[in-house]
Order: C-alpha cells, then structure tokens, then sequence
C-alpha cells in the first residue's frame, strides 16, 4: 500500500435516503488513523451546505480518502450535493480507497456469506452499542427535527461514531492485499521431512490469527508472523503459475505449456488450465535456496495460489 498513511482519512456520511437529488445529508464524519472522530450534523435540516462545506475545508490537507462502498455511494452523493450547492470543490485531487471493492475478493477466506462492514465488524469481534438500523435513522433524525430531543440526535452521531471506528478496525484487514502485494520479508527458509518451510515477518499485522491449507500446501497467519509449508512430491516442488488463462494442462505428462505453444501438441490430449493444476515443478537445490530474491519470489506466488479467489 502506497499511500501516506498519516495522510489518510476515513470517512462516513448519514443521509435521508439513496438519491441525492430528494435526500439530504444528517451527518458527515471522519477518523483519522489515530482514531479521532469528528463529526459533523445538520441540526435544523437546512445545514447541508454548511456541513459540507466545513467538511471539504477540513480533508484539505489529507491526500487519501477512505470509505467502505464509497465509490457508490458516499463520494457520488457528496458531489453531487456540491453541484447542487455550486460549490467550488471536487474530490478529484484525493486518491480513494474503497474497503468495500479492495477486500471483497476475500469474503470467502474470511467464512462470510454476506459481505456488509458489520460482518466484517463481527469477524473482527467489535461490539457495537448502536443498534439502529437504516430505517430507524431515518425516522430518528425525523423524529428530532420535530422535537429536538437530545437522545435522537446522540443516536445517530453514535451511530456514525461508530461506523467510522468500525471502518478504521477493519482498515487492518488491508494485511491481505498487503501480503498478496509481497509485502513481507523472509527470516527463515529450509527443507525438512520433505517439506518447504517458511518463516515470514509480515509488514502489516494480520488482525485474526488464521490457517489456510490447499493442495497439501499450509500457510499459518498469526499476527506479524506466518509459516508457509510446502510438500515435495518426489523431491520436487509446485511453483503455481499467476496467469493460468494463458496456459494448457496435459494431463498425462502433468505438466503445462504457454498457449503460444498449441499449435505443437496434438489437441486432444490437452485441456484448458485452471488455478490447481497450472504449476510448473522444480528441484529447490542449492542454486535456488541460496538466491533469497527467488525464495521469496517462491514464496509469493504460493500465498498468492491460496489467498487469490480469482
């Protein structure tokens, strides 16, 4: 991950409703990494341009905004009620991070079925005080601009409080894309019982201890730390190939060959290959346990064979 990240904000908007252009805007608040919230409400229903226009003033000096399913809905809403209140900003200079888009690709390593920020919430283990759903903020800020009790309105900047701590907890998650991002470094590598082992120190924290196994290959998360273990089978090991689209499998002489190289084959005996079967095999002798840059390019491409669900 590129970005600065004392340089990044989160943020989160409340509305009336989906639509822009016969909604408006309750409350916009923002987190910074050290996890100060400041929020913003529109008291008396008539304060969106004042709140968004104090908004706008405030992520100035930040360059990176992020948000979960901003890109669909908090970013679009904001600008157009920009258009709409003529004023002269945009979000064009930002870079924007979307939790949302970046870690739904690993929805299924993490056992959810749906893929909301309160199940990411849950499998985090953050407890929420707020209840409120998305129908009853709606009638709460209702509710308080009929009688302005104080409760009403401490709900909803709650629940945007909260919201907002959720989404600076589950920024960790990022770990993933980190790690699939070669973003760690090799302490330790050997062979043992016929096995490849790795010791890696991971860049970004992993938030869940966890274990994933696939095709006999393990990979072992624990905080800072993981283990990766690979079989060999007759003393070679599987180096799985990224672009297996580009590949065809010949199933009785195992082994792959790029597409370019079809036309040479009789095509009855070849298939298309996929993720589990497009791998080339080696012998990992001195040549290569002695070049650390192969190790860990070694390495790569197998957390990348067992985390990538592409």
């Amino acid at each position: 991950m590129e970005h600065n990240i004392q340089q990044s904000l989160f943020f989160d908007i409340e509305t009336t409703g989906l639509s822009a252009d016969i909604s408006a805007i309750t409350v916009i608040g923002c987190c910074d990494m050290d996890g100060n919230v400041t929020q913003w409400f529109n008291e008396d229903g008539l304060s969106q341009k004042q709140i968004l226009t104090d908004f706008l003033a405030f992520i100035q000096p930040y360059n990176t905004l992020i948000t979960f399913n901003g890109k669909t809905f908090d970013l679009p809403f904001l600008t157009s009620k920009i258009k709409e209140f003529k004023i002269n900003a945009s979000f064009d200079q930002y870079e924007h991070l979307d939790l949302y888009q970046i870690l739904k690709p690993y929805k299924n390593l993490w056992g959810l079925k749906n893929f909301r920020q309160k199940n990411l919430e849950e499998y985090l283990g953050i407890q929420r005080i707020d209840k409120l759903s998305e129908k009853k903020l709606i009638k709460t800020y209702q509710d308080y601009l009929e009688n302005g009790e104080i409760k009403n309105k401490e709900s909803l900047l709650l629940h945007n409080h909260e919201d907002l701590i959720g989404l600076h907890k589950i920024y960790s998650l990022m770990s993933y894309p980190a790690l699939l991002d070669k973003e760690f470094t090799l302490s330790s590598y050997f062979i043992e019982n016929d096995h490849f082992v790795a010791h890696l120190n991971l860049d970004i924290q992993i938030p869940v201890s966890c274990y994933y196994e696939k095709s006999g290959i393990s990979l072992t998360l624990d905080h800072s730390n993981a283990i990766l273990t690979c079989p060999l089978e007759n003393g070679h090991l599987k180096h799985y190939l990224k672009d297996y689209k580009n590949y065809y499998y010949l199933p009785m002489e195992d082994l792959v060959i790029h597409k370019s190289m079809k036309s040479f084959v009789d095509t009855t005996s070849i298939i298309r290959a996929d993720k589990n079967n497009c791998y080339s095999k080696f012998t990992p002798g001195d040549s290569f346990l002695s070049a650390k840059t192969d190790v860990t390019n070694y390495c790569a491409d197998i957390i990348y064979y067992i985390l990538s669900e592409k």
